[in-house]
């Protein structure tokens, strides 16, 4: 008997890739609870409200620096577009600060994994992340956690100061 394949939608995994790279750097007792939130979702079973809830706790297990309408993960396109007034210069300088660093990491990042012979998929193993966040990573669509920082560090044999710009 042959094996029915659903259709894919690229366009749906690119929008979802930056959840599942967030899943991943969550420990173990906020992955599970993250799941079980997905899997309430899914279910149909939440009234607006509740799915409301679910939401937002989805959003700040996965994405602790939410803005302040609850928006996981302010993009810094996004962020030059929404600035006004007298608070211009200074927000411009801070996500032209946000910039260097997600740059300045990367870069180095390349470097370290280039001097020590080491692929994306062999750091994803290392970190207990799967290699699209390693690349996600290289690529700056998205921003690591603190812990992920240092995880590779400890990976590579290298203070975190030496990858993320102090």
């Amino acid at each position: 008997m042959a094996t029915m394949t659903k259709p894919t939608n690229a366009t749906a995994f690119k929008l979802a890739s930056p959840l599942f790279a967030a899943l991943e750097e969550c420990d173990d007792e906020l992955r599970a609870v993250a799941l079980e939130l997905f899997a309430q979702l899914a279910s149909g079973e939440l009234d607006p409200h509740e799915e409301a809830s679910t939401l937002a706790l989805l959003a700040e297990i996965l994405f602790p620096n939410a803005d302040d309408k609850g928006i996981p993960g302010l993009d810094l396109v996004e962020a030059e577009k929404i600035v006004t007034g007298d608070d211009v210069s200074d927000a411009l300088n801070t996500l032209a600060k946000m910039d260097r660093e997600e740059r300045t990491f990367a870069d180095r990042l390349q470097v370290a994994m280039t001097e020590r012979g080491i692929t994306q998929a062999e750091l994803a193993e290392k970190i207990g992340v799967g290699q699209p966040t390693v690349s996600m990573m290289l690529n700056r669509t998205c921003r690591p956690q603190k812990k992920t920082v240092q995880k590779i560090a400890t990976a590579l044999g290298v203070k975190p100061a030496d990858l993320w710009p102090a």
